[in-house]
């Protein structure tokens, strides 16, 4: 089944079988990775993935949820204790301490010390009188303890790891390595989707995690085996198809969720038929579909484009092939960096750059602003169906 919008695992996932084996390995040697690639690329559906088909001990904890370093702390700890058998530790602390001890003693296998110490770092925190920095170092440290306690390895991953820089200082980076560099049974998996920030903290020499993990590029979807799991698909519902199934796929690029949008469209489209034939036409109607459905986020995403000077005009001649004139090369090369920054363009090479949305692409190659319109057609460039 081709599911969107959301993680998934088991059969209604795709692909990724090469990224699986090799991060198995490295999870199952305790290596920490850093798996970098841009929004809606599916990096959250393989960790899922990979925790759902392995006996890991797990703690996931998404850091764009969190508004303040305090609250992500609380998110640790909450994870860790509901590992340990205790489930919302954080909410019973604010309700009555004496009751929450005594349930504690009676579900949670670990030395009541430490559970002692977290009652109390937590009523610090409930009023303020902790640090949220050494709030953050302590819940961090908190699973290497019960990981310790339980005799086991925690996988630990943090999803968008790079807006941690959104709620600390940069100074948190520092401090964050000196404590989980000694945590030996903790295996930490960092997640990002904007891959100058994360090439920054995990690849910079002058960066605290510098040499930390294992870094890791996630490209779009296998093609072929995105064909190959399309076909049979169909073939199973008893539909059928010709090669523009083919160049439907190849042009999306392997673009994980909007592949998967796209052939789910497709099916839906074919299940109400009566003929059951996938054609040409029904191809170029669920890719034009598909883009109507990602206008107000693409939309969006200009509007945050246009309010920068000279961000639109280079992403537009990125698009359509032509080189912008009467901008120097330090704006040119500043404007470039700025756009990496904000995800929404990669460098290949050296001054060699592509845009990572294919839909974003699309629409800065359409002849007006109205193209995206129902009324009018999409010129979808470079499509040969």
């Amino acid at each position: 089944m081709f599911k969107s919008g959301m993680p998934v695992k088991g059969d209604d996932f795709i692909d990724r079988i090469d990224h699986l084996k090799m991060f198995k390995t490295y999870i199952d040697n305790n290596q920490h990775i850093m798996i970098k690639a841009p929004r809606r690329f599916g990096k959250t559906s393989l960790v899922v993935q990979l925790f759902s088909l392995n006996d890991y001990k797990t703690i996931y904890v998404d850091i764009k949820r969190a508004t303040t370093l305090r609250s992500l702390s609380e998110q640790i700890i909450d994870e860790v204790y509901a590992l340990a058998g205790f489930r919302g530790i954080i909410q019973k602390t604010k309700e009555s301490i004496a009751s929450l001890l005594k349930q504690l003693r009676a579900s949670v296998k670990i030395d009541m010390s430490i559970v002692e110490v977290t009652i109390e770092t937590l009523e610090k925190n409930e009023k303020n009188q902790i640090d949220e920095v050494e709030f953050f170092l302590y819940a961090l440290d908190l699973v290497e303890k019960i990981a310790i306690v339980q005799g086991v390895n925690i996988k630990f991953a943090m999803d968008e790891f790079q807006d941690i820089l959104g709620i600390a200082k940069p100074k948190i980076l520092d401090q964050m390595r000196s404590v989980i560099q000694h945590h030996q049974n903790v295996t930490y998996i960092f997640l990002g989707s904007i891959e100058s920030i994360m090439n920054k903290i995990f690849s910079s020499k002058s960066s605290a995690f510098f040499h930390f993990a294992r870094i890791i590029e996630l490209g779009g979807l296998n093609i072929n085996e995105l064909s190959n799991y399309s076909k049979t698909f169909f073939t199973q519902h008893a539909m059928s198809f010709d090669d523009s199934l083919d160049t439907l796929i190849g042009y999306l690029e392997g673009h994980p969720y909007y592949s998967i949008k796209t052939l789910q469209t497709l099916y839906y489209k074919t299940l109400d038929s009566s003929s059951k034939i996938i054609t040409q036409e029904d191809c170029i109607n669920a890719l034009r579909v598909g883009v109507y459905e990602a206008k107000s986020y693409i939309e969006e995403v200009l509007e945050k484009i246009k309010s920068k000077k000279h961000h639109h005009a280079i992403i537009w001649g990125l698009a359509n092939g032509v080189k912008v004139k009467n901008i120097d090369s330090p704006t040119l090369y500043k404007t470039y960096k700025s756009l990496e920054d904000m995800g929404y363009i990669k460098k290949q090479d050296r001054g060699e750059y592509i845009i990572t949305d294919i839909f974003l692409k699309l629409l800065l190659q359409q002849n007006s602003d109205t193209a995206l319109t129902l009324e009018n057609e999409i010129n979808f460039v470079g499509l040969a169906l």
